[in-house]
């Protein structure tokens, strides 16, 4: 595989990701585009979308994965993010990807985790950019109820009010993601795409498996949920690890543009 540093301005600010090629580099490739969690960053939990990457590259397929407005080693600030303005910007990194080169702008794949994959599908529902296949890990449309009932992952939202932002893993939320929230449907911003979706989620994700399947419903018939015994929201085992990427490669192979791949 051949890494190279990705950029794009947007909105007066630098996204920066990562691209990864097979090989030396020198083809044309279908690509996939990784979306990460909340909070995160391209890598991922203990490297997860690392090794993906790597999965994927072993397949044919050209990787970028970037870290959102906010997170990682992108512009902006965490207490300023919210889904809207992720969407925004990622039809805005998906076109800089097609332009490219390496890329075959009629097979650029999306792949999300948590917060990533209700972007990811609200990505591929609005985009201007041929969308074969989407897939969803651990889809954290959850969000949205949580929000309204005042509180993230059981803890109160109060402190918006009282200090100003609320902590998230250490870092400052501001009040833009709960305002955003309000207003923002995951559903109905995904029910444009009608291509071939898997859902994979665990029976041990502190998501309940419903906001999963409220996704088959909008989706359509092209859509299927896999649900994992045992497995939890960052795939934290080994054999969770190794079946999610497997059945990754395995669903993005199936719905590969034929033109796409083979050296220039």
């Amino acid at each position: 595989m051949t890494i190279v540093p990705f950029s794009t301005p947007v909105e007066g600010l630098t996204l920066r990701g990562s691209l990864s090629l097979p090989g030396d580099g020198t083809g044309r490739y279908p690509a996939v585009a990784l979306f990460h969690g909340f909070g995160g960053n391209r890598t991922e939990g203990a490297r997860l979308f690392v090794s993906l990457a790597r999965a994927l590259n072993d397949a044919g397929f050209a990787v970028l994965a970037w870290d959102r407005a906010g997170h990682g080693e992108s512009d902006g600030e965490f207490f300023d993010t919210h889904v809207t303005q992720d969407v925004r910007h990622a039809h805005a990194v998906l076109a800089a990807l097609a332009a490219r080169p390496e890329i075959d702008p009629d097979g650029i794949h999306l792949v999300g985790l948590s917060l990533g994959s209700v972007i990811a599908a609200a990505v591929a529902a609005g985009s201007p950019v041929p969308i074969p296949a989407l897939v969803m890990w651990s889809t954290a449309a959850v969000f949205v109820d949580d929000i309204a009932s005042g509180q993230i992952q059981g803890r109160s939202l109060d402190t918006l009010d009282t200090v100003g932002y609320f902590d998230f893993m250490g870092q400052r939320m501001g009040p833009a993601m709960v305002r955003d929230a309000r207003d923002f449907d995951p559903y109905a911003a995904a029910a444009g795409y009608r291509g071939p979706t898997l859902l994979l989620h665990g029976t041990e994700d502190f998501v309940p498996v419903r906001y999963a399947e409220r996704y088959l419903e909008v989706l359509g018939p092209e859509a299927t949920l896999e649900v994992v015994p045992g497995a939890d929201h960052g795939w934290m085992t080994v054999p969770h690890r190794d079946h999610v990427i497997a059945r990754t490669v395995q669903h993005l192979l199936a719905h590969r543009s034929p033109r796409s791949g083979g050296a220039r």
